[in-house]
């Protein structure tokens, strides 16, 4: 009896030594673990899913770069086909052709020369500050000539608006028609001085193809635009330039309605830095308001252009003017900001045929949002796991003579079941969840890392899943690409492609490669099988066409789609005796050809060989020469071009 007080106290001393002071450093031990995995977990998902994010807005903008460049890049060619029939026109001048009439042209009150009716073709202005001759009204009325092409391309592209040819006299042929010409453009201007003309003249453009303007008022009151412009050259002076619109609207409408993912804001800049388009939110954060409204009260005379504080790189804004500076200019694909107090993810893209930059804004607070609640919700476990460790001390001196050894049995079972659920965090696909433990302060930590582990669970499902999305992804980019080079009617190469061929080769052969030859090949009067037959079988036999092409050529031979009806072959390591072989067989093998529908075809063929040191410009010239020839020498002819 009298031992007994002593023997408590003994109990008492050695528990506390020997299990409680170890239980409670374990206890600690637990909980800093808990913590630093906790952390650790949520920085680590916190970074990949910044990687995630940055590679999925990557490719989104990849793919609508890509869209875009597509749609300009068909753009250029039509202007290439605006150039060709132009420079006919300049170049025969004694050649008066009128497709849709006499036209009705007569002097305005305010002294410009201009066309008063509409007979199906373009409206046409005269400045007054030219003298209204003979040669003029020749001019003004021989070049009705060229309004059916004018006409075929503004009505069959839907991103086109107008198409137009300014001569350096002061002539401007424009269609739809503009029945306001005259009172449009004033009674006088001088074209030169005007900055989309002065963008396509020898100094600006020697290569003399197609090149884009910026942003620009349209004059003839179609808002926001933006021109293909091609220069028209005769007797080597540049007589005029024709261009192609596209209202910006129709460009940009698409990226400003694209639903990107973690609010992610889409916006479009041009290769100076101007924005052309830019969604609500990248407006209040610049402080700006997209210009919609247009004023055409009087005659515009200039080239109107967005306002400076419209320049990331010159603008009010220091951030953007600071530090988008050197992102412009770098072409990096990524970057982050600081502005405003937030942190931002920059993406940009690059689109090739005008350097435009798709840029997309997305906030990282919005980005690692369900992280940072995850993490609060670990901190809170982790402070509930605290509080119910406090209280369980407390309670377990108060009973502790009484029930130390049953209560540290029963503590020491659920401790090490956490310890070991713990150690196991982030092995395993799916954790097991902790049992009750039947006390009471236990059992809530237990709820508490049950719930984290649900919640882990279902994280580590998600990026499972993230991951299975990047795969598709990737094929998709695949299955894009290999869309961009062929041709959808025919599956042979699309242009686009060829040109990428054919620049290769070139550059190989100026470093002492292989000789390389091209041979266009023309379906004779392939407008009759349209005009008989419909666009449909026009399109059969386009593409039976292909496929009879593809079966004579040589394995290391390449086809494609030119444009139209006419296809290129680009013959690697050839001669010219070898392609006009290659090109007669290829005409004899068609003309014995019998189509479905529409019987037998002839085709035009022109070929040459490359020259060394000649740019393909000059070996496109050639061979395009020969192929007239062939064609104006009777058709179901091969030219070889020397």
């Amino acid at each position: 009896m009298s031992n007994s007080p002593c023997l408590q106290r003994i109990i008492y001393r050695h528990y506390l030594r020997s299990a409680l002071v170890p239980m409670l450093l374990v206890e600690c031990l637990l909980l800093a673990l808990y913590f630093g995995i906790t952390l650790y977990i949520s920085d680590k998902n916190q970074a990949l899913l910044l990687d995630e994010v940055r590679r999925n807005l990557l490719e989104v903008t990849a793919t609508e770069t890509a869209g875009i460049d597509m749609r300009l890049a068909e753009i250029a060619r039509l202007s290439r086909l605006l150039q060709a029939d132009h420079q006919r026109f300049f170049a025969n001048p004694e050649t008066c052709v009128l497709p849709n009439g006499e036209p009705r042209l007569e002097p305005h009150p305010n002294g410009a020369f201009f066309k008063t009716a509409d007979n199906g073709g373009a409206s046409l202005y005269y400045s007054a500050s030219t003298a209204i001759g003979a040669a003029e009204r020749r001019q003004a009325r021989c070049s009705e000539a060229i309004d059916p092409l004018l006409r075929a391309i503004v009505e069959t592209h839907p991103l086109v608006t107008q198409a137009y040819i300014n001569t350096a006299d002061g002539m401007n042929r424009l269609y739809p028609f503009m029945h306001d010409a005259a009172e449009r453009f004033g009674p006088s201007w001088n074209v030169e001085d005007l900055a989309f003309y002065v963008e396509a003249d020898a100094a600006h453009n020697p290569g003399r193809g197609p090149v884009w303007t910026g942003a620009y008022l349209d004059p003839a009151g179609q808002g926001w635009v933006m021109s293909s412009l091609v220069p028209i050259y005769r007797d080597e002076r540049l007589v005029a330039v024709s261009g192609i619109d596209i209202t910006l609207d129709r460009v940009v409408s698409h990226v400003l309605n694209l639903n990107l993912a973690w609010d992610a804001m889409a916006f479009l800049v041009d290769d100076r830095g101007t924005i052309l388009a830019m969604p609500p939110g990248v407006e209040r954060l610049m402080g700006l308001k997209e210009l919609h409204q247009y004023d055409y009260q009087g005659p515009i005379v200039g080239t109107h252009e967005k306002p400076d504080e419209y320049n990331l790189l010159t603008g009010r804004h220091p951030v953007f003017r600071d530090r988008l500076s050197h992102f412009f200019n770098s072409r990096d694909s990524s970057t982050e900001l600081h502005v405003d107090g937030a942190d931002y993810l920059l993406i940009q893209r690059i689109v090739a045929q005008n350097g435009w930059r798709l840029m997309v804004l997305a906030d990282k607070a919005k980005i690692f949002a369900p992280i940072a609640d995850l993490r609060a919700l670990s901190t809170r476990i982790g402070y509930l796991a605290i509080s119910g460790m406090l209280l369980f001390y407390l309670l377990f001196f108060l009973v502790l003579n009484a029930r130390a050894r049953r209560l540290g049995t029963r503590i020491a079972m659920p401790i090490h079941a956490l310890s070991e659920a713990t150690s196991h965090l982030g092995l395993e696909l799916r954790n097991h969840p902790l049992r009750a433990a039947g006390i009471q302060e236990i059992d809530a930590l237990n709820q508490h890392f049950n719930a984290m582990i649900e919640e882990l669970d279902e994280r580590t499902s998600q990026l499972a899943a993230t991951m299975v999305r990047e795969r598709l992804r990737q094929e998709e980019t695949r299955t894009l690409e290999r869309l961009a080079s062929t041709d959808t009617l025919t599956q042979v190469h699309n242009r686009r492609k060829i040109d990428d061929l054919l620049g290769a080769e070139h550059a190989r052969f100026a470093h002492g490669g292989p000789p390389f030859g091209v041979i266009l090949c023309d379906i004779d009067h392939f407008k009759q099988v349209n005009d008989q037959h419909g666009h449909l079988v026009g399109d059969q036999v386009l593409t039976e066409m292909a496929r009879l092409l593809a079966s004579l050529l040589r394995e290391s031979d390449w086809l494609g789609r030119w444009g139209g009806e006419e296809f290129i072959i680009f013959c690697p390591n050839a001669s010219r005796a070898g392609l006009a072989t290659l090109a007669d067989t290829l005409r004899q093998h068609i003309a014995a050809h019998r189509f479905e529908v529409v019987g037998a075809r002839t085709v035009s063929l022109g070929a040459t060989l490359a020259r060394p040191g000649e740019s393909l410009q000059s070996l496109f010239a050639r061979v395009d020469r020969a192929l007239y020839a062939a064609k104006n020498g009777g058709r179901n002819r091969v030219e070889v071009a020397d």
